[in-house]
């Protein structure tokens, strides 16, 4: 097999090991590294001009690529980290910079995250990138509990993970860590919906998602019995979908439900304030329906967990 053929086959990004295991020549690896085929990311490590720039710098560093980096790549919904993150064996040594090879990587570089920790599912050191459940392991230690938990339930949507894959991941780790299992639900379309889950119940609060409500289809979150909560997407709703959602919000309004419609922007950046008007309500029992709900017949809207 020829050098350039061999580490496409390996992601774009390949150990010196692989290459021999593929039957690589050392003379037709050597000249395609003369004629710039392929490059030379550091001792041992090869990639083709066209590599995921992120996966050659985590090679360049001494590592794979992991965690948020890795997730990234494969579509999951995450919070916002620009971080490089790199999964290292436990004696690894000789780390260096993500953009050169002959600079010592400095351990205080905040656009670098370097994992230590190691997971049965973790795959072979000369693997240019983690399993994903390895890096679903690392973001379980590396960021917040709402934020690991975004990433989880995107990847169980995905069909990326399992829930037995994650419950063996997090028996890896200290008992601590696994309630986030009970907490994990891939039926979560977005991060959006995981913040104001995970945020609400540990409020103590009910809630559920992707409820079917008779006569106003399905909706992001149900709190209690009436509270709606919907939340849009980071793109603003436009034209026939703005018109349709406010006849939504209408319909359920006129069903007796309360409406709270919230944007992108407000639940990642001031979601304390959407809380504080939710416990508001759930406080003055507003969330439940009412005997004048009932004499009404209000509370005859059909309601089903999907």
């Amino acid at each position: 097999m020829d050098p350039v053929t061999s580490i496409i086959r390996h992601g774009g990004v390949a150990n010196l090991s692989e290459l021999r295991k593929d039957g690589v020549p050392e003379a037709a690896r050597i000249i395609a590294l003369r004629s710039g085929e392929i490059y030379r990311v550091r001792n041992g490590w090869f990639s083709v001009p066209n590599a995921d720039q992120d996966l050659v710098r985590a090679a360049r560093v001494g590592g794979r690529l992991s965690c948020v980096s890795l997730l990234k790549t494969r579509g999951v919904w995450l919070m916002p980290d620009d971080r490089l993150h790199v999964a290292v064996a436990s004696n690894a040594a000789r780390l260096r910079s993500p953009g050169d090879k002959g600079v010592r990587l400095d351990v205080a570089d905040p656009s670098v995250a370097v994992h230590w920790s190691h997971f049965d599912s973790a795959p072979p050191r000369n693997a240019a990138q983690d399993t994903i459940t390895a890096a679903i392991g690392h973001i379980v230690l590396c960021a917040p509990t709402a934020h690991a938990l975004v990433a989880i339930d995107s990847a169980l949507n995905l069909k990326l993970l399992t829930m037995t894959e994650l419950r063996g991941i997090l028996s890896e780790l200290p008992p601590s860590y696994l309630s986030i299992a009970e907490l994990a639900d891939g039926r979560a379309q977005s991060g959006l919906e995981t913040l104001a889950r995970s945020g609400l119940l540990g409020r103590r609060v009910r809630v559920r998602i992707h409820v079917e409500i008779q006569g106003v289809g399905q909706v992001d979150c149900l709190v209690g019995d009436r509270v709606i909560v919907e939340l849009d997407s980071r793109s603003h709703h436009l034209g026939v979908n703005y018109e349709k959602d406010r006849t939504r919000d209408l319909h359920a309004i006129e069903r007796g439900y309360i409406v709270l419609r919230v944007s992108y922007h407000r639940v990642m950046t001031d979601w304390d304030s959407i809380e504080r008007v939710i416990l508001a309500l759930v406080r003055r029992g507003e969330h439940e329906w009412r005997g004048m709900h009932k004499r009404l017949g209000l509370t005859d809207s059909v309601v089903t967990l999907r």
